[in-house]
């Protein structure tokens, strides 16, 4: 089997965790309507509890959501720098030869 195209494999991966983060949402959404739902209806300690439960799931599923976002926009800065450095680099070093070899014809 030919192994997926870098660029594509990681258009792949952004797209199964833009669906896996639709799912939580979607379940959440499902999960709380449900619980206000009951709440509503009859007011008791357990809904009360399941609320405040889905509250801080929902808080920690966004705190996570948010730290992948920001974990990956600096490991790719973190790239863009690395390869701006490289480029330097490489630009220095044909600029050092092409004054070597202006010293040695002199």
């Amino acid at each position: 089997m030919k192994p997926l195209n870098v660029g594509l494999r990681i258009t792949v991966n952004k797209k199964i965790d833009n669906l896996k983060d639709m799912e939580i949402w979607a379940d959440i959404s499902l999960l709380s309507g449900t619980i206000l739902k009951q709440y509503n209806k009859k007011k008791t300690s357990n809904l009360e509890a399941l609320a405040d439960a889905i509250a801080r799931l929902t808080f920690y599923f966004q705190e996570n959501i948010n730290n992948k976002r920001l974990y990956k926009k600096a490991i790719s800065d973190y790239r863009l720098a690395r390869n701006r450095a490289v480029e330097r680099a490489r630009k220095a070093e044909k600029e050092n030869e092409k004054l070597i070899k202006k010293t040695k014809q002199l």
